[in-house]
């Protein structure tokens, strides 16, 4: 293992990281937030500082797949925790900074926030945000000047405008928060290598080990320029839709970057429920499918014009099926209250929304319907969207050869001499891709009951806290959906700090697909 080469790579990831921090830094000025400008002008320091002191450290060399592991691995880890200084700047405690952060970068958009303004926007406790390093930074300076303009004379607070800045507002930290899940949806790991010409054979290693993505050139900086253009592209068509269908734009931007990204954030602590529109709800549907399907697709139909690409592939087909399935559970016996119009609207949106792990909610009373209900939505949130999509869970392929390979071991007891190939769009699957997929589906299910476990261990004080909550707090956490049942259905604000632990973990296993995260624990890994 070249840890020197490791480090080099992910300065590069930091500087890169840093840098980005400027662009809500940017929003927090256009909206008059001092204390916002102050908490990500710090934050990109800070993170652009550390990135360069680490390349200092590091060397340029070869990366091989070892060394691929570890800089995915811990990208991530960085990006956590370095994505949180805005947060802890502006007054949230470290284990939710985390929590906030993480939720963000793996596209979960659980939440740990409980209070809004009167516009019906997330804010920091005011008693927290008030005592926060940025605010007590901007007071010191206004009080102060000369400490930042020596020479210049004092200037008096009327002067300055600071008698404007009232009370908090946080926009430039929601625009951070939903931009955190727009650069993990199409991944941060694939924009640094879409962004630096130089990296190479390091590239290709990265993006083999980040994305389950076939190449679509031979270069592999092409192939991550596609996608993040078609990525980007969906993002601005979808702004101007839901522009024109009523939002602000500030909430049509921030919309767009979480519908994408199956994240499910929201700059509103009412969600969707806010808006009230089924023209709204219609597009985030066609949004939400778009980003839970391969990209793979997107590029045949838009690059190759190949119009029928969707439905000629099994998997985009199965997932069709199995969202028209569970809507219709739910309209039938999921407990939904009114007609059959308004139950379908209900049922069809919050389907879409957990099967394609995206988690926005367009009704509160989700947390109330049967158990049968109940049992479809946690499923759903288990299987997930599409390989190579931006959405999390197990997902529908590895459902669909997991299918087939059931139907050929009992085809095989009837037959058992019989050769019995599996097949994916005339395709014949190996058997070390059907091993791999077996082991990555126990491996997933062993650490979701596991961790299952453990939340109703740490949480065993809390009465409200049942089964129901804990098991769907883990599945939405390592599938990316967000929004849980029980306890965790609105918000995670009640879960205690070793319990959010589990939960930051099972957010980042989860977006990791499990195995670069073991790999990290294997002695082999770290010798040369």
């Amino acid at each position: 293992m070249k840890i020197r080469v490791v480090l080099d790579i992910l300065g590069l990831i930091l500087v890169l990281l840093g840098s980005l921090m400027l662009i809500p830094g940017i929003v927090a000025a256009i909206y008059k937030e001092p204390a916002g400008v102050m908490a990500f002008g710090l934050s990109s320091f800070i993170t652009i500082s550390a990135g360069l002191i680490i390349r200092r450290i590091g060397e340029k060399g070869e990366v091989t797949n070892k060394e691929a592991f570890v800089i995915v691995a811990l990208a991530w880890l960085l990006a956590t925790i370095f994505g949180s200084l805005p947060f802890i700047f502006l007054g949230l405690d470290e284990t939710d900074s985390l929590f906030e952060t993480m939720s963000g970068f793996t596209t979960t958009g659980a939440t740990i926030l409980t209070e809004s303004d009167s516009h019906g926007y997330w804010i920091i406790n005011s008693t927290a945000a008030d005592n926060s390093l940025a605010h007590n930074l901007i007071l010191t300076l206004f009080k102060s000047p000369e400490v930042l303009l020596s020479g210049i004379g004092k200037i008096s607070t009327s002067d300055s405008g600071f008698n404007n800045y009232v009370e908090s507002t946080f926009f430039g930290l929601l625009f951070w928060r939903a931009f955190t899940q727009l650069l993990g949806g199409m991944s941060i790991i694939l924009l640094f290598i879409a962004i630096l010409p130089h990296l190479g054979v390091a590239g290709r290693q990265l993006y083999y080990v980040d994305t389950s993505r076939e190449a679509l050139t031979p270069r592999v900086r092409s192939t991550a320029k596609i996608f993040w253009g078609i990525y980007l592209g969906f993002v601005a068509l979808q702004t101007i839709l839901l522009w024109s269908a009523g939002m602000s734009l500030y909430d049509s931007l921030c919309t767009s970057f979480t519908t994408i990204s199956t994240a499910g954030f929201s700059p509103l602590s009412a969600g969707i429920v806010a808006y009230d529109s089924v023209l709204i709800e219609a597009i985030l549907i066609i949004f939400m499918i778009v980003g839970a399907t391969n990209f793979i697709l997107h590029y045949q139909f838009i690059y190759k014009n190949d119009f029928l690409c969707y439905f000629k592939d099994p998997e985009f087909r199965l997932y069709l099926f199995l969202q028209a399935t569970a809507t219709a559970l739910i309209v039938l016996w999921g407990g939904v209250d009114g007609g059959v119009l308004h139950r379908i609207r209900l049922a069809g949106f919050h389907v879409v929304s957990v099967g394609t792990t995206t988690g926005f909610t367009n009704t509160f009373d989700y947390a109330h319907w049967s158990s049968a209900a109940n049992m479809v939505i946690i499923m759903l949130m288990l299987i997930g969207g599409c390989a190579g999509a931006t959405a999390g869970g197990i997902k529908v392929l590895r459902v669909l050869l997991i299918k087939k390979y059931a139907r050929r071991e009992l085809m095989k007891m009837l037959h058992p001499k019989a050769v019995i190939p599996i097949k994916l769009s005339d395709i014949s699957v190996s058997e070390g891709v059907l091993i791999s997929v077996l082991f990555f589906t126990i491996m997933y299910l062993i650490i979701f009951f596991a961790c299952s476990l453990l939340l109703t261990i740490t949480e065993s004080g809390n009465q409200n806290f049942d089964l129901l909550s804990a098991i769907s707090a883990v599945a939405t956490c390592m599938a990316s959906v967000g929004p849980g049942l029980g306890v965790v259905a609105l918000d995670f604000s009640q879960v205690t700090p070793v319990g959010k632990m589990i939960a930051i973990f099972c957010m980042y296993i989860g977006r990791m697909e499990i195995l670069p995260v073991m790999l990290l624990f294997i002695p082999n890994l770290w010798k040369d």
